[in-house]
């Protein structure tokens, strides 16, 4: 399915602001991160039903899906951004409204369980979404510096995104392709591997996949990238995208492979370029950029280029 590319955000745009997965933290930690939207000059629309709360879910499947659907639905809103992740995301999938997303497509902002909506509306929609911070998160305590501007510029140019620059990983001394081109998929690890299989993720030929973690141990890690790989989907990567996996390590006193063990293990069967460590996953300033698009990996310089934007005119 060719890509299909929301118009880019302008100043003064509406804002929707949804809560697809857990609710907001705190209602302070919303409220900030609307105050800092508004002062950049963009107006703000909150989901009807962003407060609600049913145990770890921002209310009921149905409300959350409504929000989504209605911003979509509604022409006055001009981006959608996700208070915060957390889980559910995955669970409203088969209620949204994927005739009439395809139809008012739009910027969708949002990382870690978000994923889930990244991976449906690309796999569904041919949607290009957005990895980026969330109001309820990062928004409440303001971006600053390269971080936000690399995020703003993101969402407004239809230039293609900065270099994505890595360092060099135990993956990256083995001997592989130096360069190869694909469409970049993927988020969470979690989430994705959750996905792979189903009609919910997508079915790229040329693959650039990106993954973070958080908290996981290494045998976890492992088992996930098992999972991967037996559906065969690393024979669709063109190239691999490791973002932060530094809080993926194992409980003090017990013996265990290092998450770099686990990469090499997983990978040395294939010859795709590899870019690890860059600033990517549940860390502070982590880089921003369109899922969907096409990239260029460079396995010899650690980097990743973008050979196209994320929205068009």
């Amino acid at each position: 399915m060719k890509p299909l590319k929301p118009k880019r955000l302008q100043h003064g745009d509406v804002i929707g602001i949804c809560a697809p997965a857990s609710p907001p933290a705190s209602e302070s930690k919303l409220n900030k991160g609307i105050r800092y939207l508004e002062q950049l000059g963009y107006r703000v629309e909150i989901g009807k039903n962003v407060l609600k709360k049913k145990g770890y879910l921002a209310g009921t499947d149905k409300q959350r899906a409504d929000d989504i659907n209605t911003f979509f639905a509604d022409h006055r809103i001009k981006a959608i951004f996700t208070v915060r992740g957390g889980y559910g995301s995955q669970r409203i999938l088969p209620l949204l409204n994927y005739n009439l997303i395809r139809w008012n497509p739009k910027i969708l902002v949002g990382y870690s369980d978000i994923t889930a909506l990244h991976l449906a509306l690309l796999s569904q929609c041919g949607l290009v979404t957005f990895s980026g911070p969330m109001v309820a998160v990062e928004m409440s305590e303001g971006l600053s510096g390269n971080t936000e501007e690399q995020f703003w510029s993101c969402l407004a140019s239809t230039q293609p995104p900065d270099p994505f620059i890595g360092k060099p990983g135990i993956t990256s001394s083995i001997h592989r392709k130096a360069i190869s081109t694909g469409r970049l998929v993927g988020g969470n690890l979690s989430i994705l591997s959750s996905l792979v299989g189903s009609p919910n993720f997508p079915k790229q030929k040329k693959l650039a996949l990106i993954i973070e973690e958080i908290d996981e141990r290494p045998y976890r890690v492992d088992r996930m990238l098992q999972q991967l790989q037996s559906t065969g989907i690393f024979k669709n990567v063109t190239g691999l995208v490791l973002g932060d996996f530094s809080t993926c390590v194992h409980d003090k006193g017990k013996s265990s492979l290092s998450i770099q063990e686990v990469f090499k293990s997983t990978f040395d069967g294939y010859n795709f370029p590899i870019v690890s460590n860059l600033c990517y996953g549940h860390m502070k300033n982590s880089r921003s950029f369109p899922i969907g698009v096409r990239v260029s990996i460079d396995g010899k310089k650690h980097r990743v280029i973008f050979l196209e934007s994320g929205v068009t005119v």
